[in-house]
């Protein structure tokens, strides 16, 4: 799993922000928040399923991404200006959830200018990761938006044997991509009969980085480390 903004706090301030958090149970299809409310709190999942989405102009929901066990909600929106939600969240499960509040964490790093250092560092790539992400929307054919994020996810898992894992589904994965389902999965399935993926579940294997980064007229260095 990525890293959170909680994992830049120690075990100690961890336990004070959960200590002052709340526990919220959301049912099935329940609304967590909608885009444009005040982005006052960030959401630790405990357990359940988290959507983040947006509607589209003719009233379809667009998923950005998924969150489950483990996953923080609204770490950026708090730091934004205007401080609202940029997308909305609901439920699609049971699902418990600690509440924990802008105003705690700003007091925790008000305390420690290593820590919000930490936080600043920890923003700045993410802000980065979403120019990376704009520029796979805007620059790059279907095909070469795929091999790009498949490149990220390596570099992000550290992949080794050539080997990388699917984070979520490829539905999810169409819709982070701004393609339709069945334009991935064609694309996945073309890869696949010319030998340029092996596909186990989520377990995805590519035999030569230059075949295919060469096949969509990409360099095959978009998969090492920066």
């Amino acid at each position: 799993m990525a890293k959170t903004l909680l994992d830049l706090f120690t075990q100690a301030q961890k336990d004070v922000l959960l200590g002052k958090g709340k526990l919220l149970q959301l049912g099935g299809g329940q609304q967590l928040f909608d885009k444009g409310h005040p982005a006052e709190q960030i959401y630790l999942v405990r357990k359940g399923k988290i959507t983040l989405y947006r509607l589209t102009p003719n009233g379809e929901e667009k998923v950005f991404k998924v969150f489950l066990a483990g996953g923080v909600i609204a770490e950026m929106a708090i730091f934004m200006q205007p401080r609202i939600y940029p997308m909305s969240a609901k439920a699609d499960q049971t699902t418990l959830i600690t509440v924990i509040s802008r105003t705690s964490i700003v007091e925790l790093l008000q305390s420690s200018p290593d820590l919000y250092m930490s936080v600043m560092e920890f923003m700045a790539g993410r802000v980065n990761h979403l120019m990376n992400t704009v520029d796979i929307l805007t620059q790059a054919n279907a095909s070469q938006r795929v091999v790009m994020r498949l490149a990220e996810l390596y570099r992000q898992q550290q992949g080794r044997h050539n080997r990388l894992f699917l984070p979520c589904t490829k539905r999810l994965l169409a819709s982070q991509l701004g393609v339709k389902p069945e334009t991935l999965s064609r694309i996945f399935h073309n890869f696949i009969m010319q030998g340029l993926l092996e596909e186990s579940g989520a377990s995805i294997t590519i035999p030569d980085f230059n075949r295919l980064c060469n096949q969509v007229n990409l360099l095959a260095n978009i998969f090492e480390d920066n």
